[in-house]
Order: C-alpha cells, then structure tokens, then sequence
C-alpha cells in the first residue's frame, strides 16, 4: 500500500511538474551549424528540466527529449550556398564581402521564410513565455517578439558588437573593446584606438543601413498589423536579457552590466571515448602525437583551391606527426600514410585526446573554446567574420598563431607547424588557460540555464535593467552637461574679465585725473 502511495505521489509531482513547465520559443531560423550548436545544449538542458520548447532552426540537433519540438524553415544548404566562396570573399576583403551581396542573400531568405505558412502561424496561433533569440542573422523575424507578447533573451553567437550591447545600455568603451571586425586585441596603440574608433562607427552605420532597416522593412511588411510593430532598436531595448557567447578568459575582460551574461563554452565538455579505429590510429601516433585539421562547417573542402590543397598534403607528409583532417567527402585519393580523412570529426573527444600537439583551425569561437577547455595549442587559418579577432585574441594570450591562408606556401606552413609542436610555450599557456576556463562555480551551460529559469521565475526581471538604457549618446557621455559646464564656465570668465576690464578702466581713468589736478 505505501508503495502505490508513493507511485501515486511521485505521479502527481511529475504532473505538477509537467503542468508548471514554462514554454519557451528558440527563434533561430537562419543560421549557420556553429550557431545552432551554441544553442543546442542550453535547448537540450531545458528540455530535460522539464520545459515545453519549440526550436525553430535550420538544422535537427540530435538526441533531443521528447518535449523539444524542432521546425526546420529554412534548409541550411540553401542559405550558406548563396553565400559564396570563403577563399574568394577573404580576398575581397571583409567590407567588399559585405557589400559583395552576403547582405542581400540574407534579406532574400528572411523573405521566404518569414512569408511560410509555419512562421506566419507561429506568429499569431501560440503563447510562450520566453523567447530566446539567435540575434546575428535574425532581425528580420525579431517582430514576431512583440506580437507574441512575452519576455525576452538576445543571444550574440560571439562577444557581442557595440551596436547590440549599446540596447541594453552597457556601451562598451573603443579604448579597449576592438571592433570585431579588427584583428585587434584590448592592447591598443594611439593609431589602432582610431582605427577602432573609426572602424566601430562605420560597422554600425552598415549594420544599421544595409542589414537592420531592411530587416524591420521585412517584418512589418509580412507580418500581422507590421506596421504597427516597433523597430528592432525598441524590440531590442524591451529584451529582458543578453547572453553573450564569450568568456573573459578568451575574449579578455570588458566591463557588463546585470543583465548582460557571459555563457561562452555552453558546448564544452570532458572528452567521451572515441570510436575504435579513430582512437587505434591516434593512440598509435605515440610521442610524437597528431594534430587535428578542420576550417568548420561553413568552409566546405571542395571550395579550396587545388594548390592549396597540395600544399597541405605535401607538408603533411614530411611530418613525424599524424593528422586527421576534416575533409566534406570523406576521401582523397593522393593522402599520405600519416593522414587520416574522415567526413565528419568528434572534435572535442579528439581535442581529449592525450596524444593531441596540436590544431589547425579556422578560427571560429566554438572551435577556439574547444581548444583552450581542453588545453590544445591552434594554428589559425581565419577566413571572415570574428575569427580574425579570435586568433589575434589567441596569439597575444600565448597559445596560438596566426597563418594568412592567402599567403600560404610549403615553407610557411611547414616552419609554422613545426614552431607550434617544438615550442612548449604554447602547449604550456594553453593548459594554464584550460584550467582557468574550467575554475567557475558554475559551468557555462548551468550559468545559462539559470538565468533563463530567472528570467521565467521572475516575469522578465525588470529590477536588473540599467537606466542606461534610457539614455542616448549624448546623455550616457554627458555631452550635454560637458557643453553646459562649459558654457557656464565660460560665461563665469568672460563675465570676471569684463569686471576686472572695467575696473581696470575705471582705475586707469581715475589715476589720469588724478594726474590732470596736479598739474
């Protein structure tokens, strides 16, 4: 008998459970595999506290409980297809990208999927009560956020820009926080502070022209009563909170406000044990280990130049080394005994691995994570985007180096593989730093999921926002009381001039009086 009245209980309080679960939104309709992946873990942690999510993504993330609903838009091939050759637009140089048509093939996918009979329902035929948004690529669908009516959570998929950060009041200071589009550090000197400056000013004014106002034309011309919807700059300032996909440790310390939170390294975790003959091959390599090779998910192999290609394959082959490369089809038929292809890496078990020297990467923050949680040195191929900023980030903290794959030949990559597997520098500030990343009284994940369930505990937290966020530019620098403080200073001085220019006349009259009578 107390048995089934301990089922019955259990029953009730799994019912309670269930019927007090929040639902939660995770709009990310466009975006590429790294930033699904961002997002993956906290979706999967949530679903198994017990909340009601619907993900709407490009890409089904695997292994997922039964309460997370996944809707896939917009095929992810179609997107990043458009995008062009990384190899061509690196040598256009990233604001030529930019303006190259990366920004017009994103408004012409938020078009078609934002007019889809899944999103248009979504939009006016379910209640949530928190959205948590993929901000980067998705402002054309940020007006679903009001019509839905419930709080919300920005996500920056990396150590978020100015233009984002400066919604939620936490402007961040260009003396020390460089412009992702720079491959600065937070050292500047005098000419590169400009540059920032510069450099800072005009990616906001291209985000705002070419990519926000757009994307607000978009939504309030597809979406129910769109023209009434507020513009993404209120949508944004309205937010509850800001997750940022960065970690001091990685993206140097800048200053934050309450509700503005770093989750950088949600993915990170202990490596899990390798499928049998990937770990025969790499445990085999013996003392003189392997490296790993992988330029991501949005760089695809058959992309790279043939030269390139060759180079890497002769190099290669002179190592001592093993490697294991990432290679879209699995196969290369000139690949030297040393070199393992495989279609598809787990890359995190084999960044675990004891045996690993080194990674050769492109640079993308999950992949830079990856490296310093499980102490690994990276030899960095950036293409576009942050990644620039990512391996200049990691070369000056000491664990990795910077390559120019535009200026790749046998020689430098040779020297440089071989200077980042014979130099314990690197090695040892990367093992320094993994244990720095690691000692946290909460991991990344457990950070997220907290303040999530924060924000739903307490009805969006208003009590954490900043009266900054009321506050314009001129208000939050105190320009206004700068020119005032001047103003009056300046009036004080010219009112003290004019007094002591009188007495001084008068005084001047008097003695010459005075001189006038005694003569």
């Amino acid at each position: 008998m107390k048995l089934v009245h301990i089922l019955s209980l259990g029953g009730f309080l799994l019912l309670l459970h269930i019927s007090t679960a929040d639902k939660i939104l995770f709009l990310l309709p466009i975006a590429s595999k790294s930033h699904v992946n961002v997002f993956a873990p906290m979706i999967r942690a949530l679903g198994e506290r017990g909340h009601e999510i619907v993900n709407l993504s490009p890409v089904k993330s695997p292994n997922m409980p039964p309460n997370v609903k996944q809707i896939q838009i917009y095929p992810i091939e179609k997107l990043f297809n458009s995008m062009g050759d990384p190899f061509e637009m690196r040598k256009m140089g990233k604001f030529n990208a930019l303006f190259n048509g990366s920004f017009n093939n994103l408004m012409d996918s938020c078009r078609e999927l934002i007019k889809t009979d899944t999103f248009q329902e979504l939009a006016v035929g379910e209640s949530f009560d928190l959205i948590i948004v993929d901000i980067f690529m998705n402002y054309c669908v940020l007006g679903i956020v009001p019509l839905l009516q419930a709080p919300s959570i920005m996500v920056s998929t990396f150590a978020a820009p100015p233009i984002l950060a400066n919604s939620f009041g936490n402007r961040l200071p260009t003396s020390f926080v460089p412009d992702w589009n720079l491959d600065y550090t937070h050292q500047m000197s005098f000419t590169q502070r400009l540059m920032n400056v510069i450099s800072t000013g005009i990616s906001d004014l291209i985000m705002r022209l070419m990519f926000i106002k757009p994307s607000e034309k978009i939504y309030m011309e597809n979406l129910p009563n769109g023209a009434e919807l507020p513009s993404v700059a209120e949508i944004q300032a309205n937010a509850s909170m800001l997750f940022m996909n960065s970690h001091f440790t990685i993206n140097h310390p800048r200053p934050l406000l309450p509700d503005v939170i770093e989750v950088g390294g949600m993915h990170t975790r202990p490596a899990k044990p390798l499928p049998k003959d990937l770990d025969t091959f790499l445990t085999d390599s013996g003392e003189d280990g392997f490296i790993v090779f992988s330029l991501g998910s949005i760089v695809p192999a058959r992309l790279m130049p043939e030269e390139f290609r060759k180079i890497f394959i002769r190099v290669f082959g002179r190592l001592k080394q093993r490697v294991v490369w990432k290679w879209e089809t699995g196969e290369m038929p000139d690949t030297p005994p040393n070199v393992l292809i495989r279609k598809w890496l787990p890359q995190q078990d084999i960044l675990g691995h004891p045996n690993v020297k080194l990674f050769m990467t492109h640079g993308g923050l999950l992949s830079t994570q990856e490296s310093v949680y499980h102490g690994v040195p990276l030899l960095g191929f950036p293409m576009f985007g942050d990644q620039d900023m990512n391996i200049k980030q990691a070369e000056t903290a000491g664990y990795a180096k910077f390559f120019e794959i535009l200026e790749l030949s046998e020689e430098k990559l040779e020297n440089a593989i071989n200077e980042m597997i014979n130099n314990a520098k690197y090695s040892v500030k990367a093992k320094e730093l993994s244990k720095l990343v690691r000692d946290v009284p909460q991991t990344p994940l457990e950070k997220a999921v907290y303040w999530v369930e924060y924000v739903l505990r307490h009805k969006g937290a208003p009590h954490l926002r900043s009266a900054a966020r009321d506050l314009n530019f001129v208000q939050y620098y105190l320009l206004d009381v700068t020119l005032a403080v001047i103003l009056i200073t300046t009036s004080i001085l010219v009112g003290v001039y004019l007094v002591l220019k009188r007495v001084a006349v008068a005084l001047c009259g008097k003695k010459s009086s005075n001189k006038l009578k005694k003569q």
